[in-house]
């Protein structure tokens, strides 16, 4: 039996990096795991308008979950009021532009990042924008049952693409499946922890978190404004090639 490791209870909830390292050594998402999740890139990048295609056509089976594309957005401000009444949010409404855009950002990340505390901070804020808090622009909050059907949702999507591919050798690519599976409870757990109330700050706790989740906020911002111009001068014409890649691994499954 090796030596019982000691974790200290109050800094799981008020350090990010801290939180971190005990789920994902918990879950057992290591470095190789993060290679594993590199390596994939070249198939998951061309997979992803098809997966955030597939993620905003489930969203628009239910009214509960669609309705929230009615509210202002983190990061979009919805000026037309004809766009506050769900039964006029379509697929070519601009909110979904912006939501769908949003999650491609994630996805190309996942397969691109450092695993370094900016990303960390980055998958947080994914987390954080969805709840109410003081620090957002926006107020809208999506309950966790939704967000937790949506993980599920789209780590069954990823995962089954991935099966499909013959760019690895079996071992790899169940390698490969089992590191994803890992990160998207990682995921769920920065989603989590802005829903389950495990632990009640105390007042000093709750300025300190305050100040740094601002900063944090911030931070993620500014770093999604540059990587939004980037986009804009170097994303020309990749449509063309992800489209073909998409259409290798999931032209089948729909």
């Amino acid at each position: 039996m090796s030596e019982m490791q000691h974790i200290d209870h109050d800094r799981l909830y008020t350090d990010l990096q801290y939180r971190y390292d005990y789920v994902s050594g918990f879950i057992g998402f290591t470095k190789k795991d993060q290679d594993l999740i590199k390596q994939s890139g070249s198939v998951v990048a061309g997979l992803v308008p098809t997966i955030v295609d597939a993620v905003y056509d489930k969203l628009a089976k239910y009214d509960i979950t669609w309705s929230h594309f009615a509210q202002d957005q983190e990061g979009l401000q919805i000026k037309d009021s004809k766009s506050r009444d769900v039964a006029q949010v379509t697929m070519g409404s601009e909110v979904i532009t912006f939501r769908k855009t949003m999650l491609t950002k994630y996805l190309k990340k996942l397969v691109t990042a450092e695993w370094n505390i900016s990303y960390l901070k980055y998958l947080d804020w994914v987390g954080h924008i969805h709840t109410t808090t003081p620090l957002k622009k926006s107020t809208i909050n999506v309950e966790y049952i939704h967000c937790n059907a949506l993980f599920g949702y789209v780590a069954a999507v990823v995962v089954g693409a991935l099966q499909k591919s013959t760019e690895w050798d079996d071992d790899t690519r169940d390698d490969i499946v089992n590191a994803y599976n890992k990160f998207f409870w990682l995921q769920n757990d920065l989603f989590a922890k802005y829903y389950v109330k495990d632990r009640v700050l105390t007042d000093k706790e709750k300025v300190a978190v305050a100040e740094e989740k601002e900063m944090q906020i911030n931070e993620v911002r500014r770093e999604l404004r540059s990587e939004s111009l980037l986009n804009a001068v170097v994303g020309v014409g990749a449509g063309a090639v992800l489209g073909a890649v998409a259409f290798k691994y999931l032209g089948s499954s729909k």
